[in-house]
């Protein structure tokens, strides 16, 4: 009895291409999932950065709360600029707009180092307490933009990196040393 070896390589191709389609979509799945979850580590630490200088601002006359506070919104502040930065693996993989990595830059956040460092002397700064508040005004557009519970947590990446990009527009309004 003679095989005919179409008959045998097709439905083996035909198998092979729906194992492979299946395996490309739960890639594309898991690196989707990966990017959403990275997003929403950039908004959740937006909002303890908001949270933690509120906390600052509520505690000005107690040393220990206001530098504790500041500690964590400097720790948080390094976290997301790490986490964006372009020429860093992850914020190269997820694709930040390019404004994003700015707010918590060095430069930009110089207002929580000033205000940390002068606290620990026992100076008193007026002008960098200002700055401070300006900078927490900034922060406090941020979070309100991104809105953590509606555009970002259980959305499509398509909306949230529209987010991100109203996000990027609004930074880029900001008055920041870069």
């Amino acid at each position: 009895m003679k095989i005919n070896k179409w008959k045998v390589i097709v439905p083996i191709s035909l198998g092979l291409n729906v194992l492979l389609i299946l395996c490309l979509f739960f890639l594309y799945r898991e690196n989707t999932d990966m990017k959403k979850g990275v997003i929403l580590q950039y908004a959740f630490q937006q909002s303890e950065v908001l949270l933690d200088l509120k906390t600052a601002f509520g505690h000005k006359d107690d040393n220990v709360d206001y530098v504790n506070a500041l500690v964590g919104v400097y720790a948080n502040i390094y976290h997301n600029f790490n986490l964006t930065k372009k020429y860093n693996s992850i914020g190269e993989y997820v694709d930040f707009p390019d404004q994003i990595n700015i707010l918590n830059s060095p430069m930009s956040s110089l207002p929580v180092g000033y205000s940390l460092s002068n606290r620990v002397a026992g100076v008193s700064n007026e002008e960098v307490n200002q700055k401070l508040e300006v900078y927490t005004s900034y922060v406090s557009q941020i979070v309100d933009t991104l809105d953590l519970e509606n555009k970002i947590k259980g959305k499509s990446l398509r909306e949230q990196y529209k987010t991100l990009d109203e996000v990027s527009e609004l930074i880029k309004t900001f008055d920041l040393e870069e």
